[in-house]
């Protein structure tokens, strides 16, 4: 079958003409000559017959008709070209069109045409139930969707036998496509992905179908092809190395993209091949070394990228959040009724989050909360004893009753204890475990699972320099912070490249009442670093800091983090110095013998 496909080098293009090359067809290129289509051009020479040509041309189009059985018409100006040259897109599109029919209507026997429309003629039909169907109302919201919405019109009155298919997303293999226009797209818009290659197949196979002519068939991937914004862009950036982008940097309004009904089309042309996970090994393998290269690179490209939002005000390209985005997120913070808790929920509620204060103390809740409410914000009080699995539970539901989610988890509650630890009491040992530890790994569990399908939330841990520094007289409340701190990093990095963020703190000494519980506690001696202690409010401002700016630790003060290098480098001396630093206090005296 002689075959004329125009726009034969785009991205459609080149994959229509490959499928037609592997049929068998003879096929006539006709399209613009330049750098582009002339490089795309090299791969297929000799094995069909090119002309450089312009759709608007009609003499261009008279050349190219010449003895064809089947016009495949896909030049046009696309989104966002055709919004920013309006006269070239309207010459191009529906001019280029109107040239194509009128020589063919021209014909004795004319070729039979198969014409490239689009999804974006249904308009934004976000509140209607998808998918979409070809009888649906016909709604267009911008020069391109207005466009194919005429040559449909054109085509199906022009009286040549014609089949018409509507188009989904179809990104390049070669080419990410990353442009401004991406960032105007709600998260929530229903997006389908079809494979280009797919649709090459498609096409191809329309040019020798009996069932397509005189229909209008909607082109997609299939139902496991139908994603949202989120987790489509979420997904490509994710496969070049670039990761997620954070939410805020995108609009509110759905885009005019939708899932589509294409049952009959699969039924009459097989072409549904690829899945979107296809798509991106390929896409991967086509980068090469520069996904590499992005991925070396991440933080500058990101920045560069989110340049283009209209979201973010200026110098929030490093990641900082607008201020408005904290309106109504929802601060779930342990240990409140003091220290750092107290500092860190007083300091989020002046940032108009809604905080949810926890700890054992309802008296002392009461009164962090009359401070929070005096000064404008909102808060709610939760007395509970976390080292009760069932406490644990009710402070979740009660949140999510109350404000329907938890966008942030500050698990601050713990306890130390100072002295021998051989002389450390079990009770105290195994109250210091299932609080510092069980209910902290309880509450992220709680909370994580929501946060990961919904894409968004944050969970700062509270650990402190003890984790990476162990020391005489701390040794299980090193370790459950040491603990904290893999735990930490093993769950950033599952959720690296998502928009669910995991943090966390390394403190010094910090000025609080937990000098005093450990001294109190049985057994226990009087900590020493008291007098080098920060205050709480520190620890806040860097904890609001982290999740304005998510990454996985921070110290306070920030001179800390030369505290590991110091154990490596010396950690042999601090060995041989054994219990010397312990040796000031009392050893307590050795039951006797009976």
């Amino acid at each position: 079958m002689k075959v004329l496909l125009t726009g034969a080098f785009g991205n459609i293009g080149s994959n229509t003409l490959r499928e037609l090359i592997k049929q068998g067809h003879q096929v006539t290129c006709l399209d613009l000559k330049n750098k582009a289509t002339l490089r795309s051009a090299k791969r297929f020479k000799d094995k069909v017959k090119l002309l450089w040509g312009d759709v608007r041309n009609r003499e261009d189009i008279a050349v190219a008709l010449k003895d064809q059985d089947v016009v495949i018409h896909l030049a046009a100006i696309i989104p966002p070209r055709s919004e920013m040259e309006p006269q070239l897109a309207e010459d191009t599109n529906i001019g280029g069109t109107r040239n194509l029919i009128e020589a063919l209507k021209g014909l004795a026997d004319p070729p039979r045409l198969i014409f490239t429309s689009s999804v974006s003629v249904f308009g934004r039909k976000f509140n209607e139930p998808p998918p979409r169907r070809v009888g649906e109302s016909l709604q267009p919201s911008d020069n391109y969707s207005r466009h194919k919405i005429i040559c449909e019109e054109m085509i199906t009155q022009s009286g040549l036998e014609w089949s018409i298919l509507r188009c989904p997303a179809m990104p390049s293999l070669q080419d990410i496509g990353l442009d401004p226009i991406m960032f105007k797209i709600s998260l929530d818009t229903r997006i389908e992905f079809l494979d280009p290659r797919d649709a090459g197949l498609a096409l191809a196979n329309a040019a020798s179908s009996e069932e397509v002519w005189g229909k209008i068939l909607l082109l997609g991937g299939g139902p496991d092809c139908q994603f949202s914004y989120c987790d489509y862009v979420g997904k490509t950036l994710e496969a070049v190395g670039i990761g997620r982008l954070p939410c805020e940097a995108f609009g509110p309004e759905p885009f005019y993209t939708d899932w589509m009904d294409s049952e009959e089309t699969q039924r009459i042309l097989q072409y549904q091949r690829h899945s979107l996970d296809d798509y991106l090994e390929t896409f991967k393998a086509n980068l090469g070394f520069k996904r590499h290269l992005i991925s070396l690179l991440r933080p500058l490209v990101r920045r560069a990228i989110l340049k283009h939002s209209p979201y973010l005000p200026p110098g929030t390209e490093w990641g900082r959040k607008r201020p408005s985005y904290w309106q109504d997120k929802v601060a779930l913070v342990t240990g409140a009724s003091s220290g750092i808790g107290e500092s860190t929920a007083r300091c989020l509620a002046a940032k108009e989050l809604k905080v949810a204060l926890v700890a054992r103390r309802k008296q002392r809740l009461e009164e962090v909360a009359d401070k929070i409410e005096a000064a404008g914000g909102e808060a709610m009080v939760i007395a509970a004893d976390l080292t009760d699995e069932s406490d644990r539970l009710r402070v979740v539901e009660e949140v999510r009753a109350k404000w329907g989610k938890i966008d942030i988890l500050i698990n601050n509650a713990g306890f130390a204890w100072y002295g021998y630890g051989a002389d450390m009491p079990w009770d105290v040992a195994s109250k210091m475990i299932e609080l510092n530890v069980r209910s902290l790994v309880h509450l992220t569990l709680l909370v994580i699972r929501r946060m990961r399908s919904y894409n968004s939330g944050h969970i700062i841990n509270v650990g402190s320099i003890a984790g990476s520094f162990p020391q005489q007289g701390v040794m299980l409340y090193s370790a459950t912070k040491s603990f904290i701190d893999s735990f930490t990093t093993s769950l950033y990095r599952e959720m690296r490249g998502t928009n669910v963020h995991v943090s966390v703190i390394k403190p010094g000494a910090v000025a609080t009442e937990l000098f005093r519980v450990a001294e109190r506690q049985p057994g226990g001696f009087r900590v020493p670093a008291e007098s080098l202690a920060v205050s709480p409010d520190s620890v806040a401002v860097r904890i609001w800091g982290v999740l304005n700016r998510p990454r996985r630790l921070a110290y306070v003060p920030r001179f800390l983090w030369v505290v590991p290098w110091v154990e490596l480098a010396f950690g042999w001396f601090i060995d041989l110095l054994g219990p010397l630093l312990l040796r000031r206090h009392p050893h307590p005296a050795k039951p006797a013998l009976k």
